[in-house]
């Protein structure tokens, strides 16, 4: 009955597909706005980070002292502590001459704060005064940057010596690496740092160090691990922010009309097919098998929707991602989230189409 017409029944499933890409912007969207601002964390090259208490995001700039640092490596079990400076700076676009704010992270040259193979590569270039890496990532209205562009920073000239890729944030529409030395040169208060990235020896229990970090620091200073403070981002865009009502408004605004549609659709098959319809039902077959034949093509439907809306939402947000440089991207748990929408849209329409075959009377039909 769905496929006996077939191009009705491929505009039905492009109908149902419409809503299902409605449905994956709109998801998309909300959670592109949670990773893009939760991009950094995912980059941090450590085991336990601490933060002052006043940073109840990466949004804000409250800083540490160093001496933090210097007392976290008494504890036993802490290896390292490495300083990550954090700052906002103008740079001229090569091109066009404009100035753009970017964010700017500075380390000493020969560690590895970052998960970046790029900065082992680079480590002896960025010791250097004036040398700089480059997000590739960063947003277009900076211009053309490669390898050897020069570039002014806040006021200091400096040379990209190459490219590294983190991408951007709300915060940021790109990043500057720099080693600690020309970060001195461009921002004062290098004993104040952003945040310091501890590693601990392996096999420590990393739970019992944290707690103890917090009793003896908890003056000024909150421990966290990478994935907290990754998860504490998520939650602040999601909750602290009108994202996610807003974006949860249009996902449903998506879900009623993938419903409406679906109803239409299954309305129209019916009534098309009523006669057949009222013999079955006149020939004794009973209210549950009629209901279940309507529920069937409500799930064909929502399958055969939900798979080219799939491969459309999959393509705007490629689409998207390199044009804004906000995260996107379909996992499995995104996938199944719309899928079970998809057939549940389907499926309360199909149970409310179906209740114009249950109160026919075949006497009436013919």
């Amino acid at each position: 009955m769905l496929v006996h017409r077939k191009g009705r029944f491929v505009l039905s499933m492009l109908g149902i597909a419409f809503s299902v890409v409605i449905m994956f912007m709109e998801i998309g969207f909300f959670n592109g706005i949670n990773d893009s601002q939760a991009r950094l964390p995912t980059f941090l090259n450590a085991d336990l980070v601490l933060l002052h208490k006043g940073r109840t995001t990466l949004l804000e700039g409250d800083q540490l002292n160093r001496v933090r640092m210097q007392q976290a490596l008494a504890f036993d079990g802490v290896v390292t502590a490495v300083p990550l400076y954090e700052g906002n700076q103008l740079i001229a676009n090569p091109q066009t001459g404009l100035l753009q704010a970017v964010a700017v992270l500075a380390f000493p040259p020969h560690t590895q704060p970052l998960k970046l193979k790029e900065l082992v590569a680079y480590a002896d270039l960025l010791a250097i005064k004036g040398n700089i890496l480059f997000d590739r990532k960063s947003r277009d209205l900076y211009g053309t940057i490669t390898a050897g562009t020069p570039l002014n920073v806040g006021g200091q000239s400096n040379t990209v010596v190459g490219l590294v890729e983190i991408g951007p944030s709300i915060k940021s529409d790109g990043y500057i690496l720099m080693g600690d030395q020309t970060w001195d040169d461009s921002k004062s208060g290098a004993e104040l740092v952003s945040m310091a990235l501890l590693k601990v020896r392996p096999g420590t229990d990393l739970a019992a160090l944290k707690k103890r970090l917090s009793e003896k620091l908890s003056e000024d200073v909150i421990v966290l691990t990478p994935e907290e403070i990754r998860q504490r981002e998520v939650d602040f865009t999601a909750n602290a922010t009108p994202a996610g009502g807003v974006f949860a408004i249009g996902l449903v605004i998506g879900f009623l009309i993938g419903m409406i549609i679906c109803y239409q659709i299954l309305f129209n098959e019916i009534s098309d097919n009523m006669p057949q319809y009222a013999t079955v039902k006149a020939v004794g077959f009973s209210k549950s098998y009629l209901t279940l034949l309507v529920m069937q093509q409500a799930v064909l439907l929502a399958i055969f929707g939900f798979i080219p809306g799939l491969g459309g939402g999959a393509l705007l947000y490629y689409f998207i991602e390199h044009s804004t440089g906000i995260l996107m991207f379909i996992s499995v748990p995104r996938g199944a989230l719309i899928f079970v929408l998809t057939l549940f849209m389907c499926v309360a329409s199909g149970m409310l189409a179906v209740q114009k075959v249950l109160r026919a009377d075949p006497a009436e039909v013919f």
